[in-house]
């Protein structure tokens, strides 16, 4: 009986694998995650949407000892060591709107800020330059922690998707 529970279990979280994967897939494919898609009121919601699917992912994946760890154009901190890490402090920014997740070096809020394209200087708060460092790219803040959707989004996507091929 243990052994059908466990095999059960098993499916049900493989089963949850694939279609997380597949809703990010399918955001991604939407085409919101556009230059002019940033003004669509539903560019947050597929935002979050996939935070909190991906950080599932990731987290799955962690567990599983096939962690996502790549860290190019991440930002470290004392938290934040590489993109599962900093999926997670967003997703966890995204969630808990009144946490202090949200602060920016002790200067107030600085929450889903949203800049696309080139534009590294788009910000500067107490003399911080913060932008985005890449023409094809869209880079969105939660306080002090830049996420970039290609770069790290749709890369870890890929990586944990790989990690999860669906069975046939």
């Amino acid at each position: 009986m243990a052994d059908a529970e466990q095999s059960f279990a098993a499916w049900l979280r493989s089963g949850d694998i694939q279609t997380s994967i597949r809703k990010c897939q399918e955001i991604f494919n939407s085409g919101i995650f556009s230059s002019s898609g940033i003004s669509n009121p539903l560019f947050e919601p597929a935002v979050v949407t996939l935070l909190i699917n991906l950080n599932d992912l990731l987290g799955k994946s962690n567990k599983d000892e096939m962690r996502v760890a790549f860290s190019e154009h991440v930002e470290l901190t004392d938290k934040i060591n590489d993109v599962t890490d900093l999926v997670r402090e967003c997703r966890n920014a995204a969630c808990h709107i009144g946490s202090g997740e949200h602060l920016f070096e002790g200067l107030g809020k600085f929450t889903f800020n949203v800049v696309s394209g080139l534009s590294p200087n788009a910000f500067n708060l107490n003399g911080v330059k913060l932008g985005c460092d890449f023409a094809d790219d869209i880079a969105i803040y939660y306080g002090e922690k830049r996420l970039y959707l290609r770069r790290h989004l749709l890369l870890a996507l890929e990586a944990v998707a790989r990690n999860y091929p669906p069975i046939h």
